[in-house]
């Protein structure tokens, strides 16, 4: 990193709350995103932690990014609860946190300074499903099945939230627990779809378990890298809350991403790649200061991104709005 006085200053620490594995089943492409960002920064460092026990461990390694490693800012986590647990560090700490993975809006509803959130989020998300069903044909023949995780109910309520408003509702609602997924997809029997808000694995044992014919729709995991190898060919015809926008640079990282790692992007490398990217532009910006940082990311709004445009709202959360896309059949 070059100072404005043209001093060449010590090689800067970005923090990644994350696992650091291309395998991994939930932060596998986030960490591929990242990496293909940071190939060309030679003058930073991204320093990788992560915990499978986020709310024990996890909290440990955050704080040794922020005060041990000496991180200018940091990027995580890779859900809405990892998210959650980085931002309770990074208030105290006053360090910038880019969020490429949360579609938790209370993420951002504590009007922290320093939380940047690139996913759009539940609210417009789940308003993008909820008008599809509302204005089809399966308005009144569906049943709402959903995770007890976090981010499903969270993602559960705004969809009964957007429903009410376009006075629709399920015909029925399923709630399960981890692991239950095939199960659950006895419950849809007799109906004409089911919308599932679950994680990528679990919503894959649905679909391969679901009832001949049935339509289904989803959450933004249905997108997702572990859904689509978990799903197979049962994946065709899914219809899920895309939160991808159009983009003139989408090809291109595309193709750089496919010739990288010998796979499709899904929508978290997007925002990964994006996340690296917008970080290191306010860091050039800016230098290594953490407010400077803050404020530079901020003015850095509207960013044109991979993943599409990247506006802040007063709360840091990018505001643009998702759509619906289906699962082509190959």
């Amino acid at each position: 990193m070059v100072g404005t006085a043209g001093l060449l200053l010590a090689v800067l620490k970005i923090g990644y709350f994350g696992p650091a594995e291309a395998s991994h089943p939930s932060g596998g492409s986030l960490w591929q995103g990242l990496s293909l960002a940071f190939e060309a920064a030679q003058d930073v460092e991204l320093v990788p932690a992560w915990d499978e026990s986020p709310w024990t461990g996890g909290a440990a390694k955050v704080v040794h990014l922020a005060y041990g490693e000496r991180v200018v800012a940091l990027i995580g986590g890779i859900d809405g609860a990892s998210t959650h647990l980085a931002e309770q560090v990074v208030t105290k700490a006053l360090l910038p946190l880019v969020d490429p993975a949360s579609t938790d809006r209370t993420v951002n509803a504590a009007f922290v300074p320093w939380v940047f959130s690139l996913m759009p989020d539940d609210r417009a998300l789940m308003g993008a499903l909820a008008e599809a069903l509302a204005s089809g044909p399966d308005r009144d023949g569906f049943v709402l099945v959903a995770a007890t995780d976090h981010d499903s109910r969270r993602m559960k309520a705004e969809l009964l939230a957007a429903l009410e408003r376009r006075r629709a509702r399920p015909r029925r609602l399923v709630d399960f627990h981890a692991g239950r997924a095939a199960p659950a997809a006895a419950e849809a029997s007799g109906m004409r779809a089911a919308v599932v808000l679950a994680s990528p694995a679990e919503s894959a044992a649905f679909v391969r378990h679901a009832p001949p014919g049935l339509r289904i729709y989803g959450g933004p995991a249905m997108g997702s890298r572990t859904f689509l190898r978990l799903a197979g060919s049962a994946a065709a015809g899914v219809r899920f809350a895309d939160p991808l926008g159009p983009s003139d640079r989408g090809a291109a990282f595309r193709e750089a991403y496919e010739r990288r790692f010998g796979e499709p992007p899904d929508a978290s490398a997007f925002h990964a790649f994006d996340a690296a990217e917008i970080l290191l532009a306010a860091l050039r910006r800016a230098g290594p200061d953490r407010g400077a940082l803050r404020e530079a990311l901020r003015e850095l709004s509207p960013w044109k991104g991979v993943s599409g445009l990247i506006r802040w709202d007063k709360l840091g959360r990018n505001d643009r709005p998702a759509s619906l896309a289906e699962i082509p059949r190959r």
